[in-house]
């Protein structure tokens, strides 16, 4: 709750910052990947959904040795699969993230400034199931992660383990904030918060809605499985909610046994096990 995350505030001290440049990366549903910042906070004039999100992301992972060359990166077919997505869906979803345009924020002669740029460029499929898929990332993209400078780290393991996209949308833009020098609460506008969980346009349009559909089952999801507490502070002028205040904290070594002994267990009963043992940390705004 509010309350609960300035104590927290004012008693943890920040973890040094972290620089993730030329990190290894592992690949696999036990490893880890580090995806640019600027593709975390972005926002996606099409929303993708959850499957799409965790192709995108095995894409990123798979090309990220040379992610900053103008090269065709390839990946098995199968690998991709791993997303347990059959060969029509795992089309779509290919379709979908070529078709997708997002913003991105940008510096242009010195001046902050929004970017359209398409998510992914021209590929091609072996048409045998165990063949590969070559892909490429647009040129303007590729800039972008030439000059990134902030980049999230992903456990592969809890990216797969979220049931829902925007709990995987929080997870992100908190790992990429967890080491920032000495900051532990961002806040963002009504808006900037709705496009950075990837709300559709006209979807969930009252606050109250927002809350109970998208912002608390992230929060109890990612407080659930991830590394990290997540708090949200609703900031008011009046009675009219203007502001979120998003927090983070370090899950302590009890914390961390818990959610890595439910990584480990099947996800059957896990929604159960959830409602039950973690308290829902997002106050619920007033529409």
């Amino acid at each position: 709750m509010a309350s609960q995350a300035l104590e927290r505030l004012q008693t943890t001290t920040a973890p040094p910052p972290v620089r993730l440049i030329g990190l290894p990366m592992e690949r696999g549903k036990h490893g880890v990947m580090i995806k640019p910042g600027e593709l975390v906070d972005i926002v996606e004039i099409s929303p993708l959904n959850l499957t799409e999100l965790r192709v995108y992301n095995q894409l990123i992972a798979n090309a990220w040795p040379r992610i900053t060359d103008p090269v065709v990166h390839k990946i098995r077919k199968s690998d991709l699969k791993g997303t347990h997505e059959s060969n029509d869906r795992l089309k779509d979803s290919i379709r979908t993230l070529m078709r997708s345009i997002a913003e991105v924020k940008v510096i242009k002669d010195d001046e902050p400034g929004t970017m359209e740029v398409q998510l992914l460029g021209a590929n091609i499929k072996h048409d045998r199931a165990d063949g590969f898929f070559y892909y490429k990332f647009p040129e303007e993209l590729i800039q972008i992660f030439q000059r990134s400078e902030v980049f999230a780290k992903l456990k592969t393991r809890i990216m797969y383990a979220f049931t829902s996209k925007y709990a995987l949308r929080l997870y992100e833009i908190v790992q990429k904030r967890v080491n920032l020098d000495y900051l532990q609460y961002e806040e963002f506008t009504v808006d900037e918060f709705r496009n950075l969980l990837g709300t559709p346009k006209g979807k969930l349009v009252r606050v109250a809605d927002f809350n109970k559909h998208a912002l608390k089952p992230a929060i109890e999801e990612v407080n659930f499985l991830g590394d990290y507490v997540v708090e949200v502070m609703p900031i008011k002028q009046g009675r009219k909610l203007v502001r979120f205040r998003l927090f983070w904290f370090k899950k302590d070594r009890a914390g961390l046994a818990e959610t890595w002994e439910e990584l480990e267990r099947h996800r059957t009963g896990r929604r159960a096990r959830m409602r039950n043992r973690v308290e829902t940390t997002a106050d619920a705004p007033a529409s």
